[in-house]
């Protein structure tokens, strides 16, 4: 038995019928089953491990309590998604916590589990409850909003729990805000339709990177695609400004499409601690559901780093730094991990099982001297950190 700090989530899926108090429209158990495989792969995804199943519920827990919030946002957009195209769909309730906690084989124990069994049962279907501390813990998350709900008494705990709630709007309810900065005004339209078609809201464009910290003060974007090259002087103005809008509003995420690889600004972009960048050239836009996707991933504070930069990165470090112990594979595999890819993204990339993508992913880790961390973001940039030369 060890005892370790972890934030522990308590999932629960409810259909209409139950909260009705009948069973008589319930879903078949196998489309139950179903949301529950799916929960447990964005337990993975997310950095966290799920530790039991048990009817309709699901423990995980996670090393950090932003990994936790961020699983908790994604499996509540999920089953909104199969809810909004499936009759009598489950709705979810989640509870979250953070303390101290005993782990015995499969099982864990500690207040902490009592704690977010309780919220879980407090929290209506489509609502997030957690603990004050997992806010405290893990501070600002792009994204979500955290209200505080007050404290209350709960079964089986001897002082009143401090409540928040955290939320999280439907994507089918509030879509993405760009603000797209581009001095070509066909490349500019074109990427702003292709945007709109897949539902993200564009809600302003300029052609001169003079207005982009202006715009971007008023209309509050949730993500700034940028240029790199822009007037007056047509050399590095577009990335100077996101560089600058990092440092003054880091809530704003930023990707940047180039025509040319200019790696030492980008480097710095993506620097340590930063989360919601990315880097693509500009013929990656043509490859649609890759570039929507890459959009979305930095908008949730991921990254999406261009291959060709990936490549770059990785021969110049093999050049300055005898990274040759890594093996083809991982080098793949460490490029598509740049790139923002899960493990289970990784998997289905390459055709592999999930196992052994993560083996590979723990040898790359140990090859380069660093510590995997739970939110995958991080995990990203300290490998291109280390891979900066």
């Amino acid at each position: 038995m060890s005892e370790l700090t972890s934030t522990v989530v308590f999932a629960d899926l409810v259909t209409p019928a139950e909260t009705l108090g009948s069973r008589g429209l319930d879903e078949p158990a196998a489309g139950r089953t179903s949301q529950l495989a799916q929960l447990r792969a964005l337990v993975t995804e997310h950095g966290g491990e799920t530790v039991s199943t048990l009817g309709d519920g699901l423990t995980a827990t996670f090393p950090v309590p932003s990994g936790a919030i961020r699983f908790a946002v994604a499996a509540q957009q999920q089953v909104s998604s199969s809810s909004a195209t499936r009759r009598a769909s489950p709705g979810l309730k989640l509870g979250i916590s953070i303390g101290e906690l005993l782990r015995a084989g499969e099982s864990c124990q500690g207040r902490a589990v009592t704690e977010a069994a309780r919220l879980c049962q407090l929290a209506g279907p489509g609502h997030i409850l957690s603990s004050r501390a997992v806010r405290l813990v893990a501070g600002p998350v792009r994204g979500v909003d955290i209200q505080e709900r007050g404290s209350q008494h709960l079964e089986g705990l001897p002082e009143p729990v401090d409540m928040d709630e955290i939320i999280w709007p439907p994507a089918s309810e509030r879509p993405l805000r760009v603000l797209l900065a581009d001095d070509a005004v066909l490349i500019r339209q074109g990427v702003a339709r292709l945007l709109e078609d897949e539902g993200i809201a564009v809600i302003g464009q300029t052609g001169e990177a003079a207005r982009i910290a202006e715009l971007a003060d008023k209309l509050a974007p949730d993500v700034l695609i940028t240029d790199v090259r822009m007037p007056p002087t047509f050399t590095l103005e577009g990335l100077r400004v996101a560089l600058e809008l990092r440092v003054r509003n880091p809530q704003i995420a930023v990707l940047v499409l180039s025509q040319h690889l200019e790696t030492r600004y980008a480097v710095e972009l993506l620097g340590e601690g930063a989360s919601g960048v990315g880097y693509l050239l500009k013929e990656r836009v043509t490859a649609v559901d890759e570039f929507i996707a890459a959009v979305r991933r930095v908008a949730s504070g991921g990254t999406a780093i261009d291959p060709e930069m990936v490549s770059l990165l990785i021969s110049r470090s093999q050049r300055n730094r005898g990274l040759s112990g890594l093996s083809p594979r991982e080098e793949e595999i460490l490029s598509l991990m740049a790139q923002g890819l899960s493990n289970s993204g990784i998997a289905r990339r390459l055709t592999l099982s999930i196992r052994t993508v993560e083996s590979h992913v723990s040898s790359i880790f140990t090859k380069l001297g660093l510590f995997p961390q739970a939110d995958d973001e991080r995990r990203v940039l300290a490998v291109i950190q280390n891979l900066r030369g």
